[in-house]
């Protein structure tokens, strides 16, 4: 800093150069006042994340959703002891299985639809239309667009830009905070039903076969939907090869290879629980808002064993809108598969895709993978296995930022986006912390963000490869703050331009990777870039590193001038032998012409590191 004669507190972003919205999430402003505050924040979400445990993922989540004009957060602890049971007919003797169905009827019926209701209650019978309609068009994109005249993606995007006026009008009625806080209870209370239970089978205290067919003698006359267990829109399978097709409020199967296809009627926004124990399954969404995915409402699905696949479509596996959503797999090698605001997505509400272990695969086309649009969290957890996340390949850009060449835009991967310039955007990440792992996106992705919002990729451990296009592994788009963060491993990383550490427009990107023989690969505008009054920074404190850069004139320490006053570019290499293609030199100094930007690479840090001080 002193070398560019800078302060650390000229790291900072005033927040008065856009109109503060009532959207805007308190975390997300405090870190624009304090970009450098991004790795704490990764840090104590790593933390938190650490075993895949629920309570702590989803708490830090919820504690993070809280707006710089809040609404009231209540969080009521209530596991419906004592009142859960009040009003059951019991169909199964079994007290263990009436436990966990008794708290599953008392969320699905007494806690999660009013609070789902009190989401809306503020609004007209228009507006709520609006959100389930008109709301959800500016998420979705259209490959038929593609081969629409210019005059016609004009009237779209004007037509679009009038659905967010009409929103930003009404938006700031919309209380989420309720929902979260029920979904949030819910979440734990069953975790906590289904391992107790799991842990009874497997002792041997209960016997699977002897449960099920253990039934009550039902009175002549009596409907059968009125009991735990039988309601409509409940099913109850054993442990044999199961298929289930239909619009569920509650699912329990004990094992068995199972076919479930998904139906959900936006029109009837209730909750859903579904629950498997064992077994290799097939999950597929037959419409929008299913495999976890809360819709105005709380839907989980925990599945505790198995190498699965997950045919999602738009709005799945891990989804809340306007609500909350959790996807939970304890182990196996599986596949992820979606379309738009999939896999660990939260748009006004919290999305959380957590999986224990095993090799999996994600592919998703569009604002998913850990991606927070307006008021929303959302959130991969992969706590074991070398994974594959792939994001794109379905929407072309058509703003010609990727020049000539046709490429498509991503906005995922630890994705943080908000709807410029009219509301600010959420947090999005993923936190990685075993295995071998590949991340490939196009264009916005891999720790990065757009308007007021922050994206996150922590990876922990492994030999990891990021590849990307654009605006990509630690970049700050417009007023917003992105992080890619790798603890350990040998790393490639591989892009174009704006990347790499890069802010612009007011935004701050880091990159900063700990330990390993890194190499870094780029053509421009990246590795410590700053554009447009952005702040960008790259760091890496060990190992022997390769750096190669195409464009030498903004790279590797590059701020430009920009308004009324410059841009900041830092590169920092802070331990090993180096080899560089572009500015920079091992065990030297340099400075970009530019307005602040250049880059360092010395021995500052100490040869000997305990092993304490390296995780």
């Amino acid at each position: 800093m002193a070398l560019l004669n800078l302060q650390p507190s000229d790291l900072t972003f005033r927040d008065d150069y856009s109109k503060v919205d009532s959207f805007r999430l308190e975390t997300v402003s405090n870190l624009m006042g304090h970009p450098y505050g991004m790795i704490e924040f990764t840090e104590q979400l790593r933390d938190h994340c650490r075993g895949g445990e629920l309570a702590p993922i989803l708490e830090f989540a919820f504690t993070h959703l809280k707006k710089t004009v809040p609404e009231t957060r209540p969080y009521s602890g209530d596991t419906g002891e004592g009142e859960y049971q009040l009003g059951s007919n019991l169909f199964y003797h079994s007290i263990e299985l009436n436990r966990l169905l008794s708290r599953a009827d008392y969320y699905l019926d007494r806690v999660i639809v009013p609070a789902g209701e009190q989401v809306i209650a503020k609004l007209s019978s228009s507006q709520r239309e609006f959100l389930f309609a008109e709301f959800k068009e500016l998420i979705l994109e259209d490959t038929a667009d593609e081969s629409q005249p210019v005059e016609v993606l004009d009237s779209i995007q004007k037509a679009e830009e009038k659905y967010i006026e009409d929103f930003v009008e009404f938006g700031n009625k919309v209380q989420k905070d309720h929902l979260l806080s029920a979904g949030l209870d819910a979440a734990v209370a069953m975790y906590d039903e289904i391992t107790q239970l799991m842990a009874e089978i497997a002792d041997g205290e209960v016997d699977v076969y002897r449960m099920l067919t253990d039934t009550a003698v039902l009175p002549s006359r009596t409907g059968i939907a009125s009991y735990l267990g039988k309601k409509d829109n409940w099913a109850i399978g054993g442990t044999g090869n199961n298929r289930y097709t239909g619009n569920y409020e509650f699912i329990i199967d004990f094992g068995g290879d199972d076919r479930y296809d998904l139906y959900h009627d936006v029109n009837d926004r209730h909750g859903t629980i579904i629950i498997d124990l064992s077994g290799d399954d097939i999950y597929s969404s037959q419409t929008e808002f299913t495999i976890g995915s809360g819709c105005n409402s709380v839907s989980l699905l925990f599945d505790m064993g198995g190498d699965d696949v997950y045919n999602g479509g738009s709005f799945s596996c891990g989804s809340g809108y306007f609500g909350f959503g959790l996807l939970y797999d304890d182990g196996g090698n599986d596949k992820y598969h979606g379309d738009t605001h999939s896999q660990g997505a939260g748009t006004f509400g919290l999305g959380a895709l957590i999986d224990r272990g095993g090799s999996d695969v994600y592919t998703a086309s569009f604002l998913s993978q850990g991606v927070g649009m307006v008021e929303g969290f959302g959130v991969i957890v992969e706590v074991d296995g070398s994974d594959n996340y792939i994001a794109g390949n379905t929407y072309t850009e058509m703003l010609g930022l990727s020049g000539g060449n046709p490429h498509f835009v991503s906005l995922s991967q630890g994705f943080g986006y908000g709807l410029r310039p009219y509301t600010s955007g959420g947090i999005g990440a993923i936190v990685d912390f075993k295995g071998n792992d590949m991340y490939v996106s196009d264009i916005y992705g891999q720790g990065s963000s757009y308007w007021w919002a922050l994206g996150v990729l922590y990876d922990s451990s492994g030999h990891d490869q990021y590849v990307s296009y654009q605006y990509a592994q630690g970049a700050g788009i417009h007023m917003s703050l992105g992080l890619l963060f790798d603890h350990h491993g040998d790393d490639f990383y591989r892009g174009k331009g704006l990347m790499q550490g890069c802010g612009h427009d007011y935004g701050c990107g880091m990159m900063l990777d700990r330990y390993g023989n890194d190499i870094y690969h780029s053509v421009g505008l990246s590795q410590g870039g700053g554009q447009a009054n952005g702040f960008g920074i790259l760091i890496n404190d060990y190992g022997d590193d390769y750096y190669y850069v195409i464009d030498t004139h903004n790279t590797q320490g590059y701020g430009n001038p920009r308004r009324d006053f410059g841009s900041i570019g830092l590169f920092l290499d802070l331990k090993g032998s180096d080899h560089y293609v572009g500015n920079g030199a091992d065990n030297t100094y340099w400075q970009i012409p530019s307005k602040w930007g250049g880059g360092m690479d010395r021995e500052f840090i100490p040869s000997t590191v305990t092993a304490m001080e390296k995780e």
